[in-house]
């Protein structure tokens, strides 16, 4: 006989307790949020290093193997929520037979597999970026020549474990993928170049609902984010193509909570790129440029409250901030007051060397505040 799987809707009232899965920085703003919502909060970590059982009221610390301390830390909660889209989809699997997971795993099974993802996003008739698939270096060798240089080879299967990319900038990088391959199968994009990555944040409750974030534009260097851009410049036209691209894929997710889709947009053409439930650095942007954020949000869709109407506020650029740049940061927190800083707590995360805060400078439009920035010549 299979296991249960608790699906019934539950309404989340002050005083009870939200579990949250996950040990990236947005765990942390995830547990603030829910704390001054009045909920109380479980986390469940890997590592008794990690920071953001600190901030929690019940803290469980244990593998994503563990059957026995998940189901306890499962049957503690109310309802049961993951931050990440690189969570283990049978470990939530297993959650859902002790306790409620209102975003599911439909959308964590797409997001995962990125060719599935393509074959759903063609039922739309949206295009998606070139790819091709490559099994081994022969594979890559002819391959290369269809999709050109630069390229990226990323895993069909995302697993926080392996979830390993290289950048192919000549022939000469193409030896250094043999370790890559021998995991599985990969896929070979075109590094595009030229166009802007949009991103679309979108906030689904659990009678299918849905509200839309202000369209981001994010600004990556050496492929790292180091800016994220709200409202984004395009003309109003391509704007209008890409809200209904996104409604349209929106339509096909059977989730709840916040996700994101991701396009890159080129003159007039619009392709997509991913499908991404959860949290992702860039929405931060949100904690001052919209009348709400994305935290407020995935708590309001899981608990049962009716999710806000999204409005912009004021004109916001987020930066990245590096340990490197601190020294000139230093400076900046002086004579800006018009930037608002925010630093990460310390937590067991793949990038945290890279980015230890960020920035969120506001002004009456995007374009003055990036003259300001560049004006710093900190980035």
């Amino acid at each position: 006989m299979e296991s249960e799987v608790i699906t019934s809707r539950k309404i989340i009232y002050p005083g009870d307790i939200i579990g949250i899965i996950g040990e990236g920085r947005s765990s942390v703003q995830l547990v603030a949020t829910a704390k001054s919502m009045g909920f109380k909060v479980a986390t469940y970590v890997t590592s008794e290093k990690n920071g953001v059982n600190q901030y929690a009221d019940i803290s469980f610390v244990g593998s994503i193997h563990d059957g026995e301390k998940l189901q306890r830390f499962a049957e503690r909660c109310k309802i049961v929520l993951y931050e990440s889209e690189l969570i283990d989809i049978k470990t939530i699997q297993y959650l859902q037979q002790f306790v409620s997971i209102p975003q599911g795993v439909k959308l964590l099974e797409l997001n995962q597999d990125r060719i599935l993802e393509r074959a759903t996003l063609e039922q739309t008739g949206i295009k998606g970026t070139p790819y091709v698939t490559v099994v081994d270096l022969d594979d890559l060798y002819e391959s290369i020549n269809e999709i050109g240089y630069p390229a990226i080879l990323r895993p069909i299967l995302k697993d926080a474990m392996t979830e390993k990319e290289l950048i192919l900038k000549s022939e000469i990088d193409i030896p250094k993928a043999s370790v890559l391959l021998e995991r599985g199968t990969y896929m070979l994009q075109p590094v595009m170049t030229g166009g802007k990555e949009i991103a679309v944040s979108i906030v689904k409750d659990q009678n299918n609902r849905q509200k839309m974030f202000p369209m981001v534009e994010n600004v990556y260097e050496n492929h790292f984010l180091k800016e994220a851009k709200v409202p984004v410049d395009l003309d109003s036209k391509v704007q209008n193509s890409v809200l209904e691209a996104a409604t349209k894929i929106a339509g096909l997710v059977e989730y709840v909570g916040v996700f994101s889709i991701v396009f890159y947009v080129d003159g007039e053409d619009i392709y997509f790129e991913q499908l991404i439930p959860g949290i992702r650095d860039e929405q931060n942007v949100f904690n001052l440029a919209s009348n709400t954020t994305v935290y407020e949000e995935m708590l309001r869709a899981l608990s049962g409250m009716m999710i806000s109407d999204i409005r912009l506020q004021v004109p916001t650029i987020m930066l990245n901030i590096t340990d490197e740049q601190m020294k000139k940061i230093k400076t900046q927190w002086l004579i800006k007051s018009n930037w608002h800083f925010h630093f990460y707590p310390q937590v067991d995360e793949a990038d945290a060397k890279q980015h230890i805060g960020y920035i969120l400078a506001d002004g009456d439009d995007v374009k003055q505040i990036q003259e300001q920035i560049d004006n710093t010549d900190i980035w």
